[in-house]
């Protein structure tokens, strides 16, 4: 039975894709599947991400997010259903340790609920997995 590589990097760490992909590239054995490193833009209902741009488009309006709300959002969907613990987001988000991430977190995922959807902030696309973390929903 064959083993399968699943890898998933950040923009920033586009070196260490390159350099996984040189050293199998010339491996006649190998079946590959590359999908971009990050596609221009991710879409779900009622919502458009465009990576490479950096905007968010939410039932067709721009919605203004900050730096880090843009990255925790674009972490999030890159992954949908998955759960990830607060600290995890942080160490991606903020390349920092997140042992003590304190409440930047759970602010960030507050002010993107507020301006995604501010007529029903905990009906958005960030759900909270109590005792878990956080994980995005793209069905809406």
């Amino acid at each position: 039975m064959g083993k399968l590589l699943v890898l998933s990097l950040s923009d920033c760490e586009e070196h260490i894709f390159n350099r996984v992909m040189a050293a199998i590239i010339d491996e006649p054995e190998l079946d590959r599947i590359a999908l971009p490193l990050s596609d221009a833009s991710l879409s779900f209902p009622n919502i458009e991400i465009r990576l490479k741009e950096q905007t968010v488009f939410c039932r067709g309006r721009l919605v203004t997010l900050t730096h880090h709300e843009f990255a925790v959002l674009a972490y999030l969907a890159r992954h949908p259903g998955w759960v990830f613990s607060a600290s995890q987001i942080y160490e991606a988000v903020w390349a920092r340790d997140g042992e003590h991430c304190g409440t930047a977190v759970a602010s960030v995922i507050s002010q993107i609920r507020r301006k995604l959807t501010p007529d029903t902030p905990k009906g958005g696309y960030i759900r909270t997995v109590l005792g878990s973390g956080y994980k995005f929903e793209s069905v809406r």
